[in-house]
């Protein structure tokens, strides 16, 4: 059920990055990173109500993994990756992206301590060929090359997002998923708006119909949900078992460019795929082992 859930929250999060590319080529990156975050803390309001005992009990360990949560989970995560993806492709975004599963296990492994076995391990190569099959193809083999500025800046968001699943780690035992989420919001939203204001002074801009519908979708589904499907199960699994789940991402962003967009899928993106599904059984057994 944990590793269901990390997979479904990877999924929104691949959706994240097909309706990030198009926020990102008509809205400033701090505006968008605003408007999905206020859409977001609107509705988790009833949650937060619910949450309140909770909430005013935390203590100030939990608060500063939350605030770091926040930062490293969201805030700089969007704000690289809706930088990056204005000069990366998509395809080449997803190979960088398919990093994630070495990238969280490498952080759980030399901040948690927690030492990768050979099923899992195995997990990690099948889910990141998987990956980068899947962007490869997409690429025609003729995108990648040096480490571009862009480049750069959605490895970072990768880096990012393996950050905050360690934080979320550290206090899994004594905050829920949704407290963490509430909070974790909140903390992004406070920290993002003075930004968001200079980018609305420097560069005003009319939201579109399609811009507001995707800031939508992205606060209320491909950040709520997605996160508390996230933060709800990454403490209860290895950081091994939860990078590996984290290629579920890139393959989301393909199938839906493919549904969406009507993108053609070749046989490599395919089998990247299932290279993907693989890992990922991989990583269920070695976790119930």
């Amino acid at each position: 059920m944990a590793i269901a859930q990390l997979v479904a929250a990877m999924a929104l999060a691949g959706s994240s990055v097909v309706v990030g590319k198009g926020l990102a080529k008509s809205l400033p990156v701090y505006v968008t990173t605003f408007a999905t975050l206020l859409v977001a803390q609107v509705v988790m309001l009833p949650y937060a109500w619910q949450k309140r005992e909770e909430i005013r009990a935390l203590e100030l360990r939990e608060w500063v993994y939350l605030f770091l949560q926040g930062i490293c989970g969201i805030v700089v995560f969007r704000v690289l990756m809706l930088s990056g993806l204005r000069t990366v492709g998509a395809a080449q975004a997803g190979i960088i992206t398919g990093t994630s599963p070495a990238v969280l296990t490498m952080l759980a492994w030399f901040m948690l301590g927690e030492r990768p076995s050979v099923l899992s391990g195995i997990g990690v190569f099948l889910a990141m060929g998987g990956a980068a099959g899947i962007a490869l193809a997409g690429a025609g083999g003729n995108e990648i090359g040096g480490m571009s500025w862009g480049s750069m800046l959605v490895f970072g968001a990768v880096i990012s997002e393996g950050l905050f699943s360690i934080w979320r780690k550290r206090i899994a035992a004594t905050v829920s998923a949704t407290a963490n989420t509430v909070v974790l919001v909140f903390c992004a939203l406070v920290t993002v708006s003075p930004l968001a204001l200079l980018d609305v002074l420097h560069h005003p801009v009319v939201p579109t119909t399609a811009d507001i519908v995707a800031i939508l979708y992205y606060g209320a589904i491909a950040t709520v949900v997605a996160y508390i499907l996230w933060t709800g199960a990454v403490g209860s699994v290895s950081g091994v078992t939860a990078g590996i789940a984290t290629a579920a991402m890139p393959a989301s962003a393909v199938a839906l460019s493919a549904l969406v967009l009507r993108e053609p899928l070749s046989l490599m993106q395919l089998s990247g795929c299932l290279l993907v599904m693989l890992g990922i059984v991989a990583g269920s057994w070695s976790a119930r082992g």
